[in-house]
């Protein structure tokens, strides 16, 4: 039992790693020419990470 909620804690830690990584690398992209507006960046990453988030929510 303990060695099954392991495993599916790691699942998760992997995909919210994937999913974070993804979204920090498009909005260094779409910065990347652009003076830096941290709060612009913060919401368009909130934006992509949770759309990235929802299909494996559903």
């Amino acid at each position: 039992m303990k060695k099954k909620k392991k495993v599916e804690k790691n699942l998760q830690l992997r995909v919210l790693e994937q999913v974070t990584d993804k979204a920090i690398k498009q909005v260094e992209l779409e910065s990347r020419n652009n003076s830096r507006n941290y709060i612009a960046e913060w919401f368009r990453y909130v934006e992509l990470a949770s759309k990235h988030l929802h299909k494996y929510l559903n």
